[in-house]
């Protein structure tokens, strides 16, 4: 398991992460805007941790497939 899970909430003008370990103590968060900069900043703050895994809310990749 990774040592560092990144949970995104994304909407239209921005994204919310927080980042946790495994015991699900909170490492860190942030609000981050959907242009280049915002984007790059959220990179950054996720790239802290070397051992990481994204999370991102309403990425399920069958919810293509579920719509006929």
């Amino acid at each position: 398991m990774a040592q560092a899970i990144i949970g995104v909430d994304p909407h239209k003008r921005s994204a919310t992460i927080e980042i946790i370990n495994a015991r699900e103590k909170t490492l860190g968060q942030g609000r981050f805007g959907t242009d280049r900069d915002g984007y790059q900043a959220m990179l950054a703050a996720g790239r802290k941790h070397k051992d990481r895994l994204w999370a991102v809310e309403g990425c399920n990749p069958r919810d293509g497939a579920d719509r006929q």
